[in-house]
């Protein structure tokens, strides 16, 4: 495939993943980012690649690093500072921009942003909290008239988190982004947030999971899918000092509620950060074929055909009938 794309922040535990999806699928790669040193260790590790380190805080860093790419892929945390550079050094050349943020509050900055010039996508939240709910929910709205809620529940058997995931914790201080009555609110961190029982699929079965859990997907399904309610649940079981990344394994079910009938969509794999990796990439593939159903300012539900993007992930189970 011939054409370029750049990894921002190439050196980081999840962009790792995303340049070794994007070299088995034999895109050519510009790895960026602010330490010039880890991104000529890692291009020892894939020939070929280009080097370009650039600084959020230099224009002319940024272009040269996006010079002659079709798309940005950004990695590189905290999503709370990194997105606005980035996405302007896309439009002034014209490329097309996609991130893994998770973070709620970035997502809710993010999709209130001007639209970008015709045919030019910006894809921010293409990460596990983002990106897999609003696939999920995608998938299980279907047509019809508006839902009377929408709810997303996440199970992990495990969290180890990276240092960009405590980061973002910390800078989030306990705020929580819930849609309720049809708008996004804010609640302060005073308060803790609501638990409530859930029934996942299996293993998980019956928790008592947090309510209110600010994943970025809130934002994503509202931006999209007409509703009054978006409910959020995270169930974490006890980690272990011996437990890895590489080991977890996760459930994510989204029931969308209309019309007193409830319709539901799952999905099961391993590794939050492995598998945000993966639907980064897969986009980006589609990206590049323009096997896209909408460009602007988007979401991955708005951007692809829900179902058959899925389909392409590499999930232990799915379930969108």
């Amino acid at each position: 495939m011939p054409s370029t794309v750049a990894v921002y922040g190439a050196y980081g535990h999840t962009a790792q993943f995303v340049v070794a999806a994007l070299r088995r699928r034999d895109v050519a790669l510009v790895l960026s980012g602010r330490d010039a040193g880890r991104l000529h260790a890692l291009a020892a590790h894939h020939p070929g690649a280009q080097v370009r380190p650039a600084t959020l805080d230099s224009p002319a860093d940024l272009d040269r690093a996006l010079d002659g790419v079709v798309a940005v892929v950004n990695c590189a945390g905290p999503f709370g500072d990194t997105p606005p550079a980035l996405v302007d050094a896309a439009l002034r050349a014209g490329v097309h921009y996609l991130d893994v943020a998770g973070e709620t509050l970035v997502a809710w900055r993010m999709f209130d942003g001007p639209e970008p010039p015709a045919g030019v996508l910006i894809a921010p939240a293409l990460g596990f909290f983002g990106a897999l709910g609003d696939l999920l929910a995608t998938a299980a709205y279907g047509s019809g008239p508006p839902a009377s809620a929408v709810t997303v529940a996440v199970a992990l058997d495990s969290w180890v988190p990276t240092r960009g995931s405590r980061l973002a914790g910390k800078l989030r201080a306990g705020r929580r982004v819930v849609f309720t009555g049809g708008r996004l609110h804010l609640r302060s961190g005073d308060t803790p947030p609501p638990t409530a029982i859930w029934t996942f699929p299996p293993p998980f079965g019956a928790q008592e999971a947090e309510t209110e859990f600010p994943t970025a997907d809130v934002v994503t399904i509202a931006r999209h899918l007409p509703t009054q309610e978006i409910r959020t649940c995270l169930y974490i079981a006890p980690t272990s000092a011996e437990a890895s990344r590489s080991q977890q394994r996760f459930v994510v079910e989204v029931a969308v509620h209309r019309d007193g009938h409830e319709h539901r969509a799952s999905a099961s794999g391993r590794d939050i950060y492995a598998f945000s990796a993966a639907m980064a990439a897969e986009a980006t593939i589609r990206v590049l074929q323009g096997n896209v159903q909408a460009t602007g300012l988007v979401t991955a539900g708005q951007a692809f055909a829900a179902a058959d993007f899925l389909r392409a992930l590499p999930l232990d189970h799915l379930n969108v009938s």
